[in-house]
């Protein structure tokens, strides 16, 4: 079955097939949101460095050593890419993802690359050049809404009678499938929203451990002392860390409508599975008994 993008096997049947719940993605949505935000407060402090002599003053004094960028316009570069580059760090370290902090430092390079190569001569410019890259940061987050809907709406869940099959199609394509038997435990994710509007994640863990993952704490204390031709040192460190259920959304049923009854869905199949599995073994049993009493006659 091609249009699903995978073959379905020898009695193989379609239970249901499934998708992201829009809300499911709302903290990326949020990320774009907080672009928007992010450009209005820095132009408001742009505006409010330029209409105090007293800061000009000031900044002038710590920032007029460099001479190849007005001061004002220097300060409001660092701060450009301090805020851009705090808020990927801080999204990374909650999401546990190189992804946010990736996407910050490629909107801050397009926004300042941009401004500095801009053919159009500053006399025909509306808004002041130093501001250009903050302004960027809108058409950026609607752009980010269309992406992320785009990725939204490439995640496709299927359960049959016989497993169930994760697919991604979003530049790349990545498929996960995971046969009943091969489940050991199933994780169920719903947020505040989620009990709200009656969506959460699924994760079926498999044998392998494929989606689990590891929150981890490191504590380091080290000491060092100078000797005469350099320093002596000592550490000492520790690690904790526990497992829990966390995998990609196109690794699980991320977001799903109703996820009680698909997980009721799931656990029915299981046990036909195990049924199934019971009975092929009392089969296989009957048949050599019965080959071994032919064998005795």
């Amino acid at each position: 079955m091609s249009e699903n993008d995978f073959e379905l096997l020898k009695d193989e049947k379609i239970d249901v097939s499934l998708k992201p719940h829009p809300l499911s993605f709302l903290k990326y949505y949020a990320v774009d949101l907080y672009l928007i935000f992010l450009a209005l407060a820095l132009y408001q402090f742009y505006i409010y460095i330029n209409s105090s002599r007293e800061i000009l003053g000031l900044i002038n004094m710590l920032f007029g050593l460099f001479p190849w960028m007005e001061p004002k316009n220097l300060l409001l570069f660092i701060v450009y890419w301090a805020v851009l580059l705090l808020s990927g760090f801080i999204m990374g370290v909650l999401w546990v993802s190189k992804m946010p902090l990736l996407y910050m430092v490629l909107i801050a390079a397009a926004g300042t690359l941009i401004e500095k190569c801009t053919p159009i001569p500053n006399y025909l410019i509306i808004i002041p050049e130093p501001t250009i890259k903050i302004w960027l940061l809108i058409p950026s987050a609607l752009v980010g809404f269309l992406l992320i809907e785009a990725y939204r709406r490439g995640h496709k869940y299927f359960l049959t009678n016989y497993r169930i099959i994760t697919i991604k199609k979003f530049i790349s394509k990545e498929v996960r499938e995971i046969m009943y038997d091969k489940i050991t435990d199933i994780y169920i994710d719903q947020g505040l929203l989620g009990r709200i509007f009656n969506y959460g994640t699924i994760i079926p863990i498999s044998e392998s451990g494929l989606g689990l993952g590891e929150d981890a704490a490191l504590a380091l204390i080290s000491a060092a002392a100078p000797v005469k031709k350099g320093f002596l040192g000592i550490s000492s460190g520790g690690k904790k860390g526990t497992s829990r259920p966390r995998t990609a959304t196109y690794f699980s049923l991320y977001g799903v409508s109703n996820p009680r009854k698909v997980r009721g869905m799931i656990g029915e199949r299981q046990l036909e599975t195990k049924e199934a599995s019971i009975l092929r073994r009392i089969e296989d049993l009957l048949r050599k008994e019965k080959e071994e009493e032919k064998g005795k006659n």
